[in-house]
């Protein structure tokens, strides 16, 4: 009896040591596959990983199902669960990875959505109120304004009347000349920043949501061997990452990995600029409205180079990218208070919404525009340093699922590869260097206001050459 006992013990342990093995085997070959896909490592450390896992993997399968102390069976069987948990890991954080790249993937696709807006204190409750009655039109060079007409022509009957500005379409409704306005979210926010009362007197009535495919493309290089550029855009709309809005925040990084030095030039909003396909003079922050494309390729025209690659953030991916990272660290070069906080001179712990007001406070620090400039040079700095800290590892994926909706980009998982592969391979202590240009303010009109002028800063020539001879020493 005792016998036929120690065999079902011995049978049983037999048996375990097997299907440890097997799941060992099973998980090894599935990290390796992993690392294949990634190509994250360089061919020198990925031959030596893959010859020292085998040879590990063989070992501990050879202890683990022949006759040998039980003693060493045991150690065997922790080193193979430590292995499986440590790989199982990697595959985990892997799968995620791989998610989040095709989540923020920008597919192309824009929501651009206009609004009619009629008096605050009118009796208007719905759109079918408005058949037979004038709305204003702001009239552009729109593909996405004449489907939001015939949207509209769908639901009522109305006659358009074509206004030359956007104030001009406004005060026709103040003035009761007209029921009612219809016109970009984006282009009225225009109106907003400067028109606050009147802005007030307004309500939105009904929505209209047009989807559009983008068409642009991007010189693509190869980010191992060439020096590449990056367009950070940060949009001044809550909600959705894909919906059409200005660009509040406009920063280049030209980025050298054989330098290992990366140049970060930021560009006032308000830069009076030609945008490339209109053929006319604009707000910079304005190019937004016809697509980060535009925005690109309109600084790609300033600085004399091309945009290889871009990132979109707004204002709710923004506050929640920072409060995923449990605050960031900025220094700040004045003491001023915004929107509820305060901010002392030098280093200040912020969380995502103290950052926002941080980056978005303008009219009570030095310089305006280029002092805010300065602080969200400092918030993408803050970023950097939390993101680069090795302690992230412990909430990496949660960090990327609590972004992935909020960030929109052309950079997919190869190119992050090639990054980390150049960075594992050289160790590239990489230096940074920002810099912003500045300009004169004056009053002009623009491409998305018409004959309206609005205020704008005329760029200054010798901080653009200065800019311009700093990118070609780096890329040179």
């Amino acid at each position: 009896m005792k016998k036929q006992e120690k065999n079902v013990k011995k049978k049983t342990s037999n048996l375990f040591y097997k299907i440890l093995s097997f799941i060992l085997v099973i998980i090894s070959v599935s990290s390796a596959s992993v690392i294949l896909y990634f190509e994250v490592l360089p061919q020198k450390y990925l031959i030596i990983l893959f010859i020292t896992l085998i040879l590990i993997i063989l070992g501990i399968c050879y202890k683990l199902n022949t006759k040998t102390l039980l003693f060493t069976k045991i150690i065997m069987t922790i080193f193979s669960l430590i292995i499986i948990c440590i790989e199982s890991l990697g595959i985990i954080y892997s799968i995620g990875t791989i998610d989040f790249f095709n989540n923020i993937f920008d597919t192309g696709y824009r929501i651009e959505t206009y609004n009619i807006y009629v008096l605050n204190d009118s009796t208007y409750t719905s759109l079918k109120e408005l058949n037979n009655q004038n709305i204003i039109i702001y009239e552009t060079e729109s593909n996405t304004l004449k489907k939001a007409i015939n949207k509209l022509k769908d639901k009522i009957n109305f006659e358009k009347i074509s206004v030359d500005s956007i104030t001009s379409g406004v005060n026709s409704i103040l003035e009761k000349e007209s029921e009612a306005f219809l016109i970009s979210e984006s282009l009225i926010s225009i109106y907003k920043d400067s028109h606050e009362e009147d802005y007030a007197k307004l309500k939105v009535l009904d929505t209209i949501d047009i989807l559009t495919k983008s068409s642009g493309s991007f010189k693509i290089v190869d980010v191992r061997k060439k020096p590449f550029v990056v367009y950070l855009s940060g949009s001044d709309l809550t909600g959705s990452i894909n919906k059409v809005s200005r660009s509040d925040v406009n920063l280049l990084a030209i980025v050298n990995p054989k330098k290992g030095k990366i140049l970060l030039i930021n560009t006032p909003r308000d830069y009076y600029v030609t945008l490339p396909t209109k053929k006319a003079l604009d707000k910079l922050t304005h190019a937004g409205i016809y697509g980060i494309e535009e925005s690109a390729l309109t600084l790609g025209n300033l600085y004399d180079i091309d945009v290889n690659y871009y990132a979109r953030v707004n204002f709710t991916s923004f506050v929640k990218i920072i409060d995923a990272l449990n605050g960031i660290e900025v220094n700040s070069k004045y003491a001023f208070s915004y929107d509820g906080y305060t901010f002392k001179k030098g280093i200040n712990k912020l969380d995502g919404k103290a950052a926002l007001a941080f980056s978005r406070a303008r009219k009570m620090l030095p310089d305006g525009d280029r002092s805010r400039g300065e602080n969200q040079q400092a918030v993408i700095e803050g970023i950097l340093k939390k993101v680069t800290n090795p302690s992230i590892l412990t909430k990496y994926n949660t960090l990327l699922k609590s972004i992935e909706s909020e960030v929109m980009t052309n950079v997919d998982q190869t190119v992050i590869s090639k990054l980390v592969n150049l960075q594992i391979d050289e160790n590239i202590k990489w230096e940074l260097e920002s810099i912003s240009v500045k300009g004169k303010d004056m009053m002009k009109p623009t491409y998305s206001t018409g004959t309206a002028s609005v205020s704008v800063t005329i760029p200054n020539e010798e901080d653009i050459n200065m800019a311009l001879e700093k990118i070609k020493e780096l890329i040179d």
